[in-house]
């Protein structure tokens, strides 16, 4: 799945590129949080704890 999006984005560029004549400014993610240091015992570090809470906080939004 994130090939398919990495090959729509880039030839959305191209495309954009080839109708202005510019480049398109390349994407940059920023995380500050990754410069910091980790508290290890913090059990919100693994990626996909967080990922399973933003599904818990989303799905109670949407009850509301």
């Amino acid at each position: 799945m994130a090939g398919l999006l990495q090959r729509i984005s880039q030839s959305a560029r191209k495309f954009w590129s080839g109708l202005t004549g510019q480049n398109a400014p390349a994407v940059i993610l920023h995380d500050p949080a990754g410069q910091r240091a980790h508290d290890l015992d913090d059990p919100f570090f693994d990626e996909k704890v967080q990922a399973r809470m933003a599904n818990v906080i989303s799905d109670a939004g949407k009850k509301k």
